[in-house]
């Protein structure tokens, strides 16, 4: 006799019913089925519609009798349902036990508007710092290399005719090297500020990389004397264009530490609430 066959409706895969009673899996993707004649109680309370279905053994349970877990398989995050029995929960341990009171309690959902006002600010902001570095040093080599106010000019060599040329491109690559590294670093960091794990120290180191990076512009500044160069065009589109990721990113990483204090905060009065341990 032939059994009947259904079409899987998590991954479109042809089940075969071969249980009318029992609970049928997908060979495709391990879906559990209900059998056509079989009851949709709950197998531990006659009377009480099953909720889900037990991912170990396939037994239907309602509310009381499962256990909601979630847990990282290949990549991607899975919620599971598993039963009381012993057997069961053994099985079911790749996954962490979900909390329904403490997920209730931690519910983030009324930052979600900041923390993507955040992110665009400090990403915007770091990504105009990326552009600004790269910019600034072929304006460094340009001014060093073609134009009569570099130092290269002014000094036609230390120990050796063209050694000038040489330790110069070294000195204007070397420093702005380091200032394309902290650009980087700021793309990285605001990258993760609206993660609600890490939005507290990424908005403080956030915060502390932006002001190193002014520190740093201002001492390269001086020690290319920007100040005294005829052409302050350059100077102030620079200026305006390092202002104004600036002021993104102190924005973004304010909103951040603020977000991040707070979530911190309901963390641990939902903890406090349910008395668990930290």
């Amino acid at each position: 006799m032939l059994k009947s066959t259904i079409i899987c409706p998590v991954c479109g895969g042809p089940i075969s019913i071969q249980h009318d009673d029992k609970v049928n899996r997908c060979e495709y993707c391990a879906n559990p089925v209900l059998g056509p004649s079989q009851s949709r109680d709950c197998v531990n309370h006659s009377g009480v519609l099953a909720k889900a279905t037990c991912h170990v053994c396939g037994d239907l349970i309602c509310e009381d009798c499962m256990e909601r877990r979630a847990g990282d398989y290949g990549g991607k995050l899975f919620t599971i349902v598993n039963c009381t029995k012993k057997a069961c929960i053994e099985e079911s341990k790749w996954a962490r036990p979900i909390n329904e009171k403490y997920e209730k309690l931690i519910n983030m959902d009324w930052a979600d508007r900041s923390d993507n006002f955040i992110l665009r600010a400090s990403g915007l902001g770091a990504v105009i710092m990326m552009v600004f570095e790269l910019i600034f040093i072929l304006t460094m080599l340009y001014i060093q290399y073609f134009t009569p106010y570099g130092i290269v000019s002014s000094v036609s060599f230390f120990l050796f005719p063209g050694d000038a040329i040489i330790v110069m491109g070294l000195v204007v690559v070397g420093m702005n090297i380091l200032g394309n590294l902290l650009g980087a670093i700021l793309l990285q960091t605001s990258l993760q500020v609206h993660l609600h794990e890490r939005q507290l120290g990424s908005g403080i180191a956030l915060m502390i990389l932006v002001i190193v990076e002014a520190i740093y512009l201002m001492y390269r500044g001086i020690f290319f004397n920007l100040s005294t160069f005829p052409d302050q065009l350059i100077v102030q589109v620079l200026l305006t264009a390092f202002l104004f990721a600036t002021i993104l990113i102190f924005i973004g990483a304010w909103m951040a530490i603020s977000n991040g204090a707070k979530k911190r905060k309901q963390l641990k009065n939902a903890r406090e609430k349910l008395g668990l341990s930290k």
